[in-house]
């Protein structure tokens, strides 16, 4: 409530910065709010520092996604973050600090507070080669309701993650190369349970580890063709888990596919192939079919930008019986400009996920409005509207949600 009240005081002693959004935008940007970012960075002799941060007030009519017993609730977040990056010519360093803190009105024991840190560079060692790098660390949390977490649970899941990755680029002739070795691991700590009693989240304890090579042609007018494929080896610490399975994997993707960039008007990265995940433990089936990767941006006018996600993947759970969900995304958006300093925007999103080796099968459905309104170049109000609702084959899984937020964001 103390954080919806200072979001009002602040919001309303924001005065809009007229003079300059009356002024005609220059067709030269590639977007109308690049200079205001501009102006928002601190120049510190060959570093830029960027400073934001968020307030939120969201309203949920469905906190635990349940369907019988819904419980609604009002969540306060407060969201620093810290840029530091380099601004050298043949090398790259970046620094971030980020965190989140969530304050629940009424279900204290949801509170939560989450962080991450991370460096990131890179060295052009010539004109045809360079390497990049990056190192992160992590703690986030599942909120009660997710699809790994202990039925019973009193208080969300907290995890650790650690992450890294070494990249390659490397240009001969016409052909340009990019080789990525990932390493991530993922600690969940336990969940007290009702009662008193301890959920065990250490057989979800897993690193994965992934090597990703792309090649890529140009075709001319912003046109390439490229061939990717991605080995991945999935191993958990404790085995065999709680119900004795084994859930250690391996497993590949072969993508070949285009990307477009016409004139600033369209660019898209579109890919398709084939996916396999082959697991430790007989019990567990293996997993696979066709693979899906496709992002497109389409800026229909300098003031209307539509904008579309599709995947197809294997991913992880530990739901009893299944080996992998194999889910199928797609995600729309379209953004339009009203006023310089006006924006509004519509989302939507189906997602399907078949729980391999059960009957369970999950249908997401995914709505959004929403309306930024820009102060001044140092602030922004957004208010938006989110619904989603989930249907399953299995009993006790479907629920719906609505959720009304109001944030403001500051860049210092």
């Amino acid at each position: 409530m103390y954080v919806c009240c200072f979001v009002c005081s602040l919001a309303s002693s924001l005065i809009p910065d007229t003079a300059a959004k009356s002024q005609t935008p220059n067709p030269h940007h590639d977007h109308p709010n690049d200079k205001d970012d501009r102006d928002a960075i601190i120049q510190i002799g060959l570093f830029d520092l960027r400073p934001t941060l968020s307030v939120s007030e969201e309203f949920s009519d469905n906190i635990f996604l349940s369907d019988r017993h819904k419980k609604s609730d009002q969540i306060s977040r407060i969201a620093p973050a810290l840029t530091l990056q380099s601004n050298w010519q043949r090398a790259r360093l970046r620094l971030i600090a980020l965190g989140e803190a969530g304050f629940y009105a009424q279900s204290d024991d949801d509170d939560y507070l989450d962080g991450e840190t991370g460096i990131s560079g890179g060295f052009d060692i010539g004109p045809a080669l360079a390497i990049d790098g990056k190192l992160n660390l992590a703690q986030h949390h599942e909120d009660r309701g997710g699809n790994d977490i202990p039925t019973g649970a009193t208080e969300p899941v907290l995890y650790t993650e650690q992450s890294g990755e070494i990249a390659i680029r490397y240009i001969a002739g016409d052909i340009r190369y990019r080789t990525v070795l990932a390493r991530r691991n993922l600690d969940f700590d336990d969940s007290t349970l009702a009662g008193g009693t301890i959920g065990n989240n250490d057989d979800r304890d897993r690193t994965e580890t992934r090597i990703v090579m792309r090649a890529s042609y140009p075709l001319g007018r912003g046109r390439a063709v490229f061939g990717e494929t991605a080995f991945n080896q999935r191993e958990y610490t404790n085995l065999p888990d709680d119900q004795g399975i084994y859930r250690d994997s391996t497993g590949y993707r072969f993508y070949t596919g285009m990307t477009f960039d016409v004139t600033n008007l369209i660019d898209a990265d579109i890919g398709a192939g084939w996916m396999t995940q082959i697991y430790e433990d007989p019990v567990l089936q293996t997993n696979e079919g066709l693979s899906l990767r496709a992002t497109v941006n389409w800026h229909v006018t300098r003031l209307t930008t539509l904008d579309f996600r599709a995947r197809r993947d294997i991913d992880e759970t530990t739901v009893t019986g299944a080996s992998g969900i194999i889910s199928e995304e797609f995600d729309f958006g379209v953004d339009h400009e009203l006023r310089r300093w006006l924006r509004l925007r519509f989302n939507g999103g189906y997602e399907q996920d078949h729980f391999e080796g059960t009957k369970r099968t999950d249908q997401i459905l995914r709505l959004g409005a929403g309306l930024r309104y820009d102060l001044n170049r140092f602030a922004d109000l957004d208010a938006s509207w989110r619904f989603d609702e989930r249907h399953s084959d299995e009993t006790g899984h479907d629920y719906q949600r609505n959720r009304a937020l109001l944030t403001l964001r500051l860049k210092m």
